[in-house]
């Protein structure tokens, strides 16, 4: 495989995960949107549960704020554990980012230095050849002297 096509190779996988890292992103935080939704309507439905037990409230009643406070409760340490594996998801992506990204660079470099070896190449064969044309130049305006 040629070092162009392993650079374009590790170009694509930097971008892939990038975008990979974008998707993250949107998803933990439309995660925390909720989970702050989900917070707040707990924290809402506890203190409307608190008045009315101060105001007194059958049992039935009660149980049934219980119930849903507890589902509510549930949603919430969901999403906060989708949360935490979102955010590992992200940590690990991010690392392999840095790692591509690395790589990457390091192609790149050797890129420039197989394109600056060649340019000096190309360069010194182009002052042999004019070099030579010099020499022949005056073994030829000499010998026409003579």
């Amino acid at each position: 495989m040629s070092l162009d096509s392993l650079r374009r190779l590790k170009e694509r996988a930097e971008e892939a995960v990038m975008m990979e890292l974008a998707q993250i992103t949107r998803d933990l935080a439309g995660m925390e949107r909720r989970s702050d939704a989900l917070t707040a309507q707990l924290e809402s439905d506890a203190a409307a549960f608190l008045v009315h037990a101060e105001q007194g409230m059958a049992i039935e009643a009660m149980l049934e704020w219980q119930g849903r406070m507890d589902n509510e409760q549930a949603a919430v340490q969901r999403s906060r554990r989708r949360i935490a594996e979102l955010t590992d998801r992200w940590k690990q992506a991010q690392a392999r980012l840095v790692v591509a990204t690395q790589e990457r660079k390091v192609l790149d470099r050797l890129a420039e230095r197989q394109r600056a070896a060649h340019r000096t190449d190309v360069e010194r064969r182009e002052q042999r050849a004019t070099d030579e044309a010099a020499t022949r130049l005056r073994l030829w305006s000499g010998k026409s002297l003579l």
